[in-house]
């Protein structure tokens, strides 16, 4: 199971636009041993099969293709979205769409391959509604009624 040592996680700014702040791009401490979202975790890595065939051969009104993937450098771990994504049949390249809150070994805008079984999540927009994306979820279903409208309202998507 993914640990989240001192875990950042940075919500949709996959799809909020390169090197823009926005209202989803909410930096989200998370404890290391969070049940929901160890099993959030478990669940991208499980359905990875998925997101890969979906990437490969997208559909009409299949969109905005994104994994997350843990990066370190101290103490220090952030999980970050990759987007650009394209799978090479062995790993993903993905560009880091994410400003780094605490660590200093990637950059947002550098160029990044990670495992399919090293990922933290993925996701991808089908006819406007988030497919995967399941580490959002739990971080989006702790938010306040009042946050999770300001989220909604902030994301070309809608979760179900």
């Amino acid at each position: 199971m993914a640990r989240w040592p001192g875990i950042v996680a940075a919500v949709a700014v996959a799809l909020a636009g390169c090197g823009k702040r926005h209202p989803a791009d909410k930096v989200t401490y998370v404890a290391d041993d969070d049940p929901r979202m160890n099993a959030a975790v478990a669940k991208a890595r499980a359905a990875v099969g998925t997101f890969i065939a979906a990437l490969k051969a997208p559909r009409p009104g299949q969109s905005a293709f994104s994994v997350k993937a843990a990066f370190a450098d101290g103490g220090n771990t952030e999980h970050m979205w990759l987007s650009p994504v394209s799978y090479d049949g062995t790993n993903f390249q993905g560009t880091v769409n994410n400003v780094p809150e605490k660590i200093r070994s990637v950059r947002m805008g550098q160029r990044v391959t990670v495992a399919p079984a090293k990922i933290s999540d993925w996701m991808y927009v089908e006819n406007r509604r988030l497919v995967g994306g399941h580490t959002l979820r739990v971080l989006r279903d702790a938010l306040t009624p009042a946050e999770r409208a300001d989220f909604d309202a902030s994301v070309p998507f809608v979760v179900e």
